[in-house]
């Protein structure tokens, strides 16, 4: 895979983009069903299938642009292909109070949409979903944003003693 020549602050735009466009797609067929005329609004017939196809392309397309936005990030601050001034403006978003509770907010948000909504019309709620994809987003991005863990520090195993015990085999 190529490197990319996009900032951090381009590469974390195409994660959001790819988080609207994945929620997006639970639009397409709930909201496709006022403009179609078979079955009166039914889910059945060709119009079903071709919104059905629509919706698989936002999350195909959308999912595969958030995903490689991601992993170019990731490896990005990895590898240090960026300077310290370059990650500043997208850390201090990380460490705001809006990155670490807004997926909390938008899950809450879509419990309390997704109860209200099945107990009135007995199906499944689009906003649950839209918040859903959207608390996903934000916790990738967190975790794409989050510094490196050190390699050293994380093998603590290796500077123990080997186990030993004189009672083995009796």
């Amino acid at each position: 895979m190529k490197r990319s020549k996009a900032t951090p602050a381009q590469l974390v735009g195409l994660i959001i983009l790819g988080t609207l466009i994945v929620a997006s797609a639970f639009l397409v067929v709930p909201h496709g069903s006022h403009y179609r005329g078979d079955c009166n609004g039914g889910f059945l017939g060709f119009s079903f299938i071709s919104h059905l196809i629509v919706m698989c392309m936002f999350f195909g397309g959308g999912g595969y642009l958030g995903w490689w936005a991601q992993q170019e990030l990731t490896c990005g601050i990895r590898l240090e292909r960026w300077n310290e001034e370059q990650l500043r403006s997208i850390r201090k978003y990380s460490e705001s109070w809006v990155a670490k509770t807004g997926p909390i907010i938008l899950l809450f948000v879509g419990v309390v949409f997704y109860l209200t909504e099945t107990s009135q019309h007995h199906s499944s709620s689009v906003v649950y979903w839209v918040c859903f994809v959207l608390c996903h987003g934000q916790m990738a991005l967190n975790r794409s944003l989050a510094p490196p863990i050190d390699s050293q520090s994380a093998s603590r195993l290796e500077s123990s003693a080997p186990l030993r015990s004189e009672h083995w085999g009796e």
